[in-house]
């Protein structure tokens, strides 16, 4: 190798990573606004409990927080896996990428089937699937769907990462469970977004604030399931 490719291709790595860094910075500034309703001040005080290493569990809380919005997701994600799985061939290490993306979204799928009963995640995955698999036989009959559904099931990152922001920015619940905080004072409902000695940091889920509650009042804590 030349000099002047491993310039280029260490530049290549440079932008991607800025790429990726770019990308979780507008994911976490997407599910700050989103949780707090766009409120500013809520999100302020959201932003110093969070960092960007906190990307990584958050995307996969979005997905989960929602079921319903999850499963549209999955919805769309499953089939496209799975079929550029297919056109792939057999599994392989040069495919073992897209491999493992699959049974991920399989696990997600499954998971969230066998919790909350969403049949209609795998008729519009069905759906999904079928369309697809049409547009990429049509061939010459219609060029453009083709090259579409082509783009499509070729692109899984670029629609993990649209999905993800979209999810970001659309999905209210946060990322950590719903709680029956039990007080000295009462009865708190909300998110316990920070948890250092001493006090609490809770996102109110009716009112959208942050309030800190002190851990010497607090009696009692209780996670509320989530409904689909």
């Amino acid at each position: 190798m030349t000099r002047q490719s491993r310039e280029s291709s260490d530049q290549h790595l440079v932008a991607k990573g800025l790429s990726a860094t770019g990308v979780a910075g507008l994911f976490l500034l997407l599910r700050l606004f989103a949780v707090t309703d766009y409120n500013w001040n809520a999100a302020f005080s959201v932003a110093g409990a969070l960092g960007i290493d906190d990307v990584a569990a958050m995307v996969i809380g979005t997905l989960m927080a929602s079921p319903v919005l999850g499963g549209i997701a999955l919805a769309v994600l499953l089939p496209e896996a799975l079929i550029h799985q297919i056109r792939l061939g057999r599994p392989r290490w040069t495919n073992a990428g897209n491999l493992a993306w699959l049974i991920v979204v399989l696990l997600f799928t499954v998971s969230l089937l066998w919790t909350f009963r969403l049949w209609w995640v795998l008729g519009v995955a069905a759906v999904v699937g079928a369309a697809l698999y049409l547009l990429l036989r049509a061939g010459k009959k219609d060029p453009e769907g083709s090259r579409f559904a082509h783009w499509f099931v070729t692109s899984s990152a670029l629609i993990v990462t649209l999905a993800a922001l979209i999810l970001a920015a659309t999905v209210q619940v946060p990322w950590v469970a719903l709680e029956h905080i039990h007080t000295e004072h009462g009865l708190v409902k909300g998110y316990v977004l920070e948890n250092p000695p001493g006090y609490l940091k809770v996102l109110l889920d009716a009112e959208r604030e942050i309030v800190i509650i002190d851990t010497a009042d607090v009696t009692g804590r209780e996670e509320i399931d989530p409904e689909p």
